[in-house]
């Protein structure tokens, strides 16, 4: 079952079925709020993992990396409202979503969102997607401003980030999370958590949905992001970045984010 509405300013959608294949990590020109209703998942951000229970509601701004992989073949349901960075810009609505560091604090957990009630605005908006009437398009509008009240006024201290109980796998993504460099290889990460490196690959892939490689290509982009956002150098990041060569650099960020180092960081 799918429903789906989209215009200029914002994109709703509903979506319930089998588990789709294996997304790929992915930016959004619009800020995205997914209602997680069922479902065996986790929902990485940037470099983060994050545990899915079912209500939770994730929040990615248009500059996160993002992704969901699937455990099971759990029956996934979710709805998603985007809404474009200019739609009601002049009310701030997003300075809260802004202001934190890339990939930290995206989670709103299903107790908050119940005490908050923002279950009700997705299911409002979907009414009157529905039920086409002549007032449906200026009340859409009118639940997506009052989401957003809302979501700022659940605050940020409750979207904690959820990882489940560590093992060595956990210890590694915590250790490649902190720790970006060329020199990191699976010989080398196999050696330091004691453990097989071809288990340790497979065990990794089936956690994350990503290969190793994958993960610290990510982690490393996630920082030249936060530099060239700083204003930093593009050619000479890259070394910053854990990276041997600029033509590499160049070429995972492009892949990652769709845009080169010097578009995204003009904001194209």
């Amino acid at each position: 079952m799918k429903i789906s509405h989209k215009q200029k300013e914002y994109l709703y959608s509903y979506t319930k079925g089998a588990p789709p294949e294996q997304l790929k990590m992915h930016l959004h020109n619009y800020y995205e709020f997914l209602y997680f209703i069922s479902g065996d998942a986790s929902y990485i951000v940037e470099n983060n993992i994050y545990q899915i229970n079912e209500g939770d509601i994730f929040i990615t701004r248009p500059d996160e990396l993002h992704t969901i992989v699937f455990h099971s073949d759990k029956i996934y349901e979710r709805k998603f409202i985007q809404i474009a960075p200019e739609f009601l810009s002049e009310f701030n609505l997003f300075d809260k979503i802004n202001k934190r560091p890339l990939g930290e604090n995206n989670k709103i957990s299903c107790e908050t969102a119940q005490k908050h009630n923002l279950y009700n605005y997705f299911n409002q908006i979907e009414y009157y997607i529905m039920h086409r009437r002549d007032e449906s398009d200026a009340m859409i509008k009118s639940y997506c401003i009052q989401f957003l009240v809302a979501l700022n006024a659940a605050g940020s201290n409750s979207n904690e980030i959820s990882r489940p109980s560590k093992g060595r796998i956990d210890s590694i993504v915590d250790y490649l999370t902190h720790n970006i460099s060329s020199d990191i290889t699976l010989d080398f990460l196999s050696e330091k958590f004691f453990i097989n490196k071809y288990y340790m690959c497979h065990s990794f892939k089936e956690k994350t949905g990503l290969t190793i490689k994958e993960f610290m290509n990510t982690r490393k982009i996630t920082k030249a992001k936060q530099l060239l956002s700083g204003g930093a150098d593009i050619m000479n990041l890259c070394y910053d970045c854990g990276f041997n060569d600029y033509s590499t650099f160049y070429k995972t960020f492009k892949k990652l984010t769709g845009k080169s180092p010097k578009a995204f960081m003009n904001g194209n």
